[in-house]
C-alpha cells in the first residue's frame, strides 16, 4: 500500500536507496503557494500530480482527503500562513510514498534579466516533457549557469529551434497587443498559472495564440513574463541572447490587467489550510 510520510522542521525522510526513487529520481512533484492560510489552485495541482502518476504507472492509493489532510498537519504544525507546500511522489519498488513538506519561498525583483540559450535544447519528443519530475538535474544546472552569469533564468528553444519555457517558468509574450505563449506541443510543462492566464485572457476578451515561436520573434515584442506557482506572473526587463539585447517595459495594460485577474483567481481557487 502507498504511504503519506509528513516532513517537519528537523526531520528526515529515509530512502531505500535499491529503490528508483532514490536511485533514479523516478518520482513527480508538484509546487503550491500558500498565502494567508490558503492553499492555492490545489485542485489543479493535484489533478495534474494525480494525471502523471498514471502516465508513469506510479501507484498511489491514497485520497485526496489523506493528502490534503497531511498538507493541514504539516502547515498547522509549523503555524506557516505563507510559503511553499511541495508534495513528492516517489516510485519505492512496486508501491510510492508521497512527501509532504515545505520549502522557502523564492522573492525576485519586479522584474528579472533572462537570458536566451539556443545550445541546451528541450527534447519534445521525450516521455518526460511536460511532466513535473525529478530528474529536473539539467533544469536546475541550467538555472545555476543563468544565476552565475547574472541572469534570473534561461530561455529554452526545442529540438526544432522554436521558443519553449525556462528552467522554471512558462512563457508569455506580447506583440500587437496580442498574448503569446508556447503551445504545449513544443514540450513545455502544462503550468497551473499558466492555464489560468489563458482563462483570465478569455474572459477579459484578450486575443491569445499558443503557437510555435522563433526565438528572434522576442525582438520585436512590447511585453515578456514568466509565470509558475511561486511567482504568479514576473514580468521581464530585459533579455539577451549570442546576437541581440532588449530591453522591455516594466508596466504594460495587459499585463496589469491579467495580474489583476489572477489574484482574484487566486482567491476563488483556493483552499483554507491553517486559520
Amino acid at each position: 500500500m502507498s504511504k503519506i510520510v509528513i516532513l517537519k522542521t528537523g526531520s528526515q525522510a529515509h530512502l531505500n536507496p535499491s529503490h528508483s526513487g532514490f536511485a533514479h529520481g523516478f518520482g513527480i512533484f508538484e509546487t503550491m503557494r500558500l498565502v494567508g492560510g490558503r492553499l492555492e489552485f490545489w485542485r489543479a495541482h493535484y489533478s495534474r500530480l494525480v494525471r502523471s502518476a498514471k502516465v508513469f504507472n506510479l501507484h498511489f492509493d491514497q485520497t485526496e482527503a489523506a493528502v490534503l489532510a497531511a498538507i493541514r498537519e504539516l502547515v498547522q504544525s509549523e503555524k506557516l500562513r505563507d510559503g511553499i507546500v511541495k508534495l513528492s511522489l516517489l516510485s519505492e519498488g512496486d508501491d510510492s510514498c508521497c512527501y509532504v513538506y515545505l520549502r522557502s519561498i523564492e522573492l525576485p525583483d519586479e522584474s528579472v534579466l533572462l537570458q536566451l540559450s539556443t545550445q541546451s535544447v528541450l527534447n519534445e519528443r521525450s516521455v518526460l516533457a511536460g511532466h513535473k519530475t525529478h530528474n529536473y538535474m539539467e533544469a536546475i544546472y541550467l538555472k545555476q549557469l543563468a544565476r552565475s552569469a547574472g541572469y534570473f533564468d534561461l530561455v529554452r528553444v526545442n529540438t526544432a529551434g522554436f521558443l519553449t519555457e525556462t528552467s522554471v517558468a512558462n512563457l508569455f509574450f506580447v506583440k500587437n497587443n496580442i498574448l503569446h505563449t508556447p503551445a504545449l506541443s513544443t514540450g513545455i510543462l502544462p503550468g497551473v498559472i499558466r492555464a489560468e492566464v489563458l482563462k483570465a485572457a478569455g474572459t477579459f476578451s484578450i486575443p491569445v495564440e499558443e503557437g510555435h515561436y522563433p526565438a528572434n520573434l522576442l525582438k520585436t515584442a512590447t511585453a515578456v513574463f514568466l509565470t509558475n506557482s511561486s511567482n504568479g506572473i514576473l514580468p521581464v526587463s530585459s533579455l539577451t541572447a549570442d546576437d541581440f539585447s532588449v530591453a522591455y517595459a516594466k508596466a504594460h495594460p495587459l499585463v496589469d490587467t491579467l495580474k489583476i485577474a489572477l489574484n482574484d483567481a487566486r482567491v476563488c481557487e483556493s483552499i483554507t489550510i491553517a486559520k
